[in-house]
């Protein structure tokens, strides 16, 4: 079941037409950056878009800008995950995934703290901010393993459900962020 409808939600997200993809990330964008959640983060952690995902550079550019620290995820073994500064100079490579990540080592990991603002990629999300990625289970063991409290989904509109099929282990988004609404998640259902 939850295989099932995770196809069906990245052919919803597919279907998306590359303008409409650039004006609704330009909005999720300008969303992002005006909120509280990202003005009190002092790091941003954030992956780099791939081609049908809300696109990230335009956010990664502001916050080197903005002065913040800012750190793009490397991946391992066992759903091992760890996050590495990212400045325009780092070199990048592409992973067996079509993921791109910096040519690192371990001892270039930074923590995670109370005023990193993790962006968390997915297939889908519902409003009470259960999250659906993409089945590796990388988000939620980093989210579990650090104790991350600050966590926002970057999505379309159309990859928010009313619900979505979730699991114990799956980690709860704390807001939502998408072209049209800025969800609170957590269990509130208010858009704000």
């Amino acid at each position: 079941m939850k295989s099932e409808f995770r196809k069906r939600c990245l052919e919803e997200r597919r279907k998306l037409s590359e303008e409409y993809r650039k004006t609704a990330g330009e909005e999720i964008f300008k969303r992002l950056v005006s909120s509280d959640i990202y003005n009190a983060a002092d790091k941003i952690f954030i992956y780099i878009s791939m081609k049908y995902e809300v696109p990230t550079e335009k956010i990664i550019e502001r916050a080197l800008l903005d002065g913040k620290t800012v750190a793009v995820p490397v991946t391992g073994e066992n759903r091992e995950m760890f996050f590495v500064r990212y400045d325009k100079d780092r070199q990048l490579a592409k992973t067996k995934l079509g993921v791109y990540e910096p040519i690192c080592t371990r001892d270039e990991e930074l923590p995670c703290d109370d005023g990193t603002l993790l962006a968390v990629p997915g297939v889908a999300f519902d409003v009470q901010g259960h999250r659906m990625g993409y089945g590796g289970g990388y988000y939620d063991t980093y989210i579990e393993r650090y104790g991350v409290k600050n966590t926002a989904a970057l999505a379309f509109d159309v990859q928010v459900k009313d619900s979505i099929p979730f699991e114990k282990h799956d980690r709860i988004m704390k807001d939502i962020i998408t072209e049209k609404r800025l969800i609170g998640g957590m269990g509130c259902e208010q858009t704000y």
